[in-house]
């Protein structure tokens, strides 16, 4: 077996394909999932080359996932616990999940702040401002969070109910989203005119119907301006159309309010 020296170059050098790192590394990480400790040998269990295998204990190891105890045994760390929360039963694959995130409708008098999106994907579209809800924020916190970021704004804030979506892309399945709907008011503060998502601007809803918006937006309305909780889910329809990644329809599932 080649000597921890030569297995720190080649970590460094990442010289390993990567679907070879992903299963290997996977399948020592799902281990360790369910064993808690065990040997270099016990992990192996003399499945490929010793060497080979080797590379992807330390690459973990480096990594910070995975970490070797004073008894010589391999243990996961806090972050390979975090890690293996998104390893499916099979070893090697992972869990399609959704992208959960939080959309703030922020308004002012008759007028909603409105972002032109200035990145991928869907550049060129109008929308609201949002970001993935991160596992150290609670769904108002994001919002906060994300609206200070996004805005320069502080607001009042207030759940209003969740927009489920599946899209697809010439009609295959291409991911899932679940938004927390939020209705911002009383906006405060110094109003960023751009920022790396896109341009911020505040319109009218007359004048938000004649812009290239996102297909979900009306959704969105429709949910902060209920009286009550409500969940909308709903199949959106994307064609590519030379590279450009176009809306052509949406089907509306559940429209429920509580």
């Amino acid at each position: 077996m080649k000597n921890w020296q030569v297995l720190n170059q080649q970590v460094q050098k990442n010289n390993l394909p990567d679907s070879s790192q992903d299963s290997s590394q996977s399948r020592i990480l799902y281990d360790l999932m369910y064993k808690k400790e065990c040997t270099f040998n016990q992990l192996w269990n003399k499945n490929g080359r010793s060497n080979n295998f080797a590379y992807h204990v330390k690459k973990l190891e480096t990594d910070g996932l995975i970490k070797k105890t004073e008894q010589g045994t391999y243990k996961l760390t806090i972050q390979g616990k975090k890690r293996v929360a998104y390893l499916k039963e099979m070893v090697g694959d992972r869990f399609e999940l959704p992208i959960v995130a939080v959309v703030m409708i922020i308004q002012k008098d008759d007028k909603i702040l409105m972002l032109k999106r200035t990145k991928e994907p869907f550049h060129g579209y109008w929308g609201v401002h949002g970001g993935k809800l991160k596992s150290t924020n609670y769904i108002l916190e994001q919002a906060a969070d994300s609206i200070k970021t996004e805005t320069g704004l502080t607001c009042d804030l207030k759940l209003k109910g969740v927009f489920s979506s599946k899209s697809y892309l010439n009609n295959e399945f291409a991911y899932g989203h679940q938004l927390f709907v939020v209705k911002a008011t009383n906006p405060k503060g110094k109003l960023l005119k751009e920022t790396k998502k896109g341009i911020n601007q505040w319109y009218t809803k007359e004048k938000i119907e004649k812009l290239n918006i996102l297909p979900s937006l009306p959704h969105l309305f429709n949910i902060v301006e209920s009286k009550h909780f409500r969940w909308i889910e709903a199949d959106r329809f994307q064609e590519d159309v030379k590279g450009d990644d176009q809306f052509k329809r949406t089907k509306v599932w559940k429209d429920l309010e509580f």
